[in-house]
């Protein structure tokens, strides 16, 4: 039944075919295969009996059959066509294996086919570089058995399909596959070929007709009359002397190379104007209505006191100064001017407004020699809070870095134990009070030397005395 089913289904393809065969033939001359009205194609083909006959996939695993195969294709039109071809597997391999099943190679194959081609132009282009077709024959076959010598016809239904894989114009390398239904006298098998086909007789070719040119409208987008193909300014109005840009400040230099477009400037300085006329453009002329020269900015020379910066720059414009002090005088040479320079005959850093440190420490401690306290005891007296609060002042802002001793020392009245005892109270008194003017405690360390290190000895006087009764500060 599954056979007739088959036949029937091949015997509808063909009469399928030949209704087909009316339409128009292939147009591309330069189609893969199937332009013209015959292709030949050539090649080998190998067939596997076996897999079929034992229910199992084992292609080209046992016995195959293979020989040459030649056919030649009728073009009805770029989808179908039928041909007929002849085959033989004349070169069987021999089968030595008595476990596999008997099968019937065959001498000679023909057969009719029927072929759909999918590189059609409906399904893809004509001149598609992969051509691919699937195709339906009635095959007959005739084998001779090797003892007897008895001849054996068959018949079959092959149903497969192929690809053409273009190598030059009208010219593939064909490939195909499929397997075979017998149905008299034949056997089941799966076979695949390979080799070339090609046209016979040169491609059709359809001219197409002339199609009448309608005159191009022209666009004119931004309404200056000039149309858009010979516009450079296609969406900005302009004129026809700048081929539709725009000038709009009139000054002769388009405004897509004028640095100024809307003002009116000189070519020179690429559209920008020059009001003073002295070289420079007013848009980098510092004295733009002013003649001046490039050296200055644009302004005339402004340098009154001749140290060679401009009065506007120099902070002291009628006494000369060097650069590094922004024209005002620096006689010590500290890099502070005169002006600013606590000490303007003595170089000296920044941090102590151009003092030397030995000299800040110096003053501070002239200072410290009149603080006073409280008769035996380290109660700093009132008439002393201005020496402390200038020293703390000169610890933040002179000295911001530098850390401090603050040293007490006694006169030699006394047991040295109290001395010792009552200078460090009063070393600490002063810390306590410098700490509470914002001096940072970590700069500061307390100590008391009692009358070991006076200033005066021996000591004599009252005014003796009173020198060695002090607090000294020492940069740590």
């Amino acid at each position: 039944m599954r056979k007739r089913i088959l036949l029937l289904m091949a015997i509808c393809m063909m009469i399928t075919t030949s209704i087909f065969a009316e339409m128009k033939a292939p147009k591309k001359a330069t189609s893969a295969v199937g332009n013209s009205k015959w292709s030949l194609g050539v090649g080998m083909e190998v067939a596997d009996f076996y897999s079929p006959k034992m229910g199992k996939l084992k292609t080209f695993k046992t016995p195959i059959a293979f020989g040459p195969r030649i056919g030649f294709w009728r073009n009805f039109n770029a989808s179908i066509a039928l041909g007929i071809d002849v085959a033989s597997y004349a070169f069987s391999s021999k089968n030595t294996d008595p476990t596999l099943p008997a099968v019937n190679t065959y001498n000679l194959l023909y057969a009719g086919s029927a072929v759909y081609k999918f590189n059609n132009g409906y399904v893809i282009k004509e001149d598609a570089g992969v051509a691919p077709y699937i195709f339906a024959k009635i095959q007959g076959a005739w084998a001779e058995k090797a003892i007897t010598k008895e001849s054996v016809n068959g018949l079959g239904i092959p149903i497969g399909a192929g690809i053409n894989f273009k190598i030059a114009n009208n010219v593939a390398l064909n490939t195909y596959g499929g397997y075979n239904f017998a149905v008299k006298n034949n056997e089941d098998h799966i076979f695949f070929g390979a080799g070339l086909m090609v046209d016979l007789g040169k491609g059709k070719t359809v001219e197409e007709p002339v199609k009448k040119e309608e005159p191009v409208k022209l666009v004119d987008t931004d309404g200056d009359g000039i149309a858009d193909i010979d516009d450079a300014c296609p969406e900005v109005a302009g004129i026809a002397q700048f081929n539709g840009c725009p000038d709009t400040d009139g000054d002769g230099i388009p405004d897509k190379d004028d640095e100024c477009p809307e003002v009116a400037g000189v070519i020179e300085h690429n559209g920008c104007p020059d009001t003073d006329g002295d070289g420079i453009p007013d848009s980098k002329d510092a004295c733009p209505t002013v003649k001046g020269v490039a050296e200055f900015g644009g302004c005339p020379n402004p340098d009154s006191d001749g140290d060679g910066i401009i009065d506007s720059f120099d902070k002291c414009p009628n006494e000369a100064g060097p650069l590094s002090t922004a024209g005002c005088p620096d006689k010590d040479g500290d890099g502070i001017a005169d002006k600013d320079d606590k000490c303007p005959n003595e170089a000296g850093p920044a941090s102590t407004k151009g003092c030397p440190e030995a000299k800040v420490i110096q003053e501070a401690n002239t200072g410290f020699k009149d603080i006073q306290f409280d008769l035996g005891k380290a109660t700093i007296r009132p008439e002393s809070y201005s020496i402390l609060d200038n020293a703390a002042k000169i610890m933040i802002e002179q000295l911001p870095n530098a850390k401090f001793e603050i040293g007490g020392h006694t006169d030699s009245k006394g047991s040295a134990a109290l001395n010792n005892k009552l200078s460090q109270s009063r070393a600490d008194a002063v810390v306590k009070y410098l700490i509470s003017k914002g001096v940072d405690k970590s700069r500061l360390t307390a100590k008391g030397y009692g009358s070991t290190k006076p200033e005066v000895s021996p000591e004599k006087t009252e005014a003796d005395y009173q020198a060695n009764r002090r607090i000294e500060i020492k940069i740590k």
